[in-house]
């Protein structure tokens, strides 16, 4: 009487579309072609050359190329001169000016929150803390001994006068 004998089979981790399309994706340089074979996705699942779940690892990753692609390229910081409030917007590729202080709008637009080296006082500036290492998820922060401050609108409106302020604008 015979025995038979099952062998292991090997379950395959990847089809091999998934694996030529992910190296392409991640090596197109251009929209032209990463739509190309974005394209090229849908026609693969149609055919049945995908396995489950591989067509939407694939989107994804497109997407991400996509985004990397239609980064802007980045500007030259605004040159500082003199005092005032200097804006930039990191989405369009403007980078931080160097100014002596960083400042936010505070959620309801009541404060500003101040982060500088220097050490404030007057009416309407209230000191938060000074920035420890532990503060940051970094090591080595370059606001680590600088000092936050919530500031109201009329000091803000003096430190403005007084001293180059940097503020980050980010578009919704």
């Amino acid at each position: 009487m015979a025995k038979i004998i099952q062998f292991p089979v090997k379950k395959q981790e990847v089809s091999n579309g998934y694996d030529n399309l992910a190296r392409l994706i991640a090596a197109a340089t251009t929209l032209d072609t990463l739509n190309f074979y974005i394209e090229s996705i849908g026609e693969l699942e149609e055919q049945g050359r995908l396995l489950d779940g591989e067509g939407k690892r694939l989107t994804e990753q497109g997407w991400a190329k996509r985004l990397e692609i239609s980064a802007p390229e980045p500007n030259e910081p605004e040159k500082v001169e003199g005092t005032g409030v200097y804006s930039y917007t990191p989405e369009m590729g403007d980078q931080k000016p160097d100014c002596q202080m960083e400042a936010q709008l505070s959620y309801y637009g009541k404060y500003y929150f101040v982060d500088t080296p220097l050490k404030l006082k007057g009416r309407g500036i209230t000191l938060i803390k000074q920035y420890e290492e532990k503060d940051f998820c970094t090591p080595g922060n370059y606001r680590v001994g600088w000092y936050e401050y919530r500031v109201t609108k009329n000091a803000f409106a003096k430190l403005k006068e007084q001293y180059s302020i940097s503020m980050e604008r980010l578009l919704d």
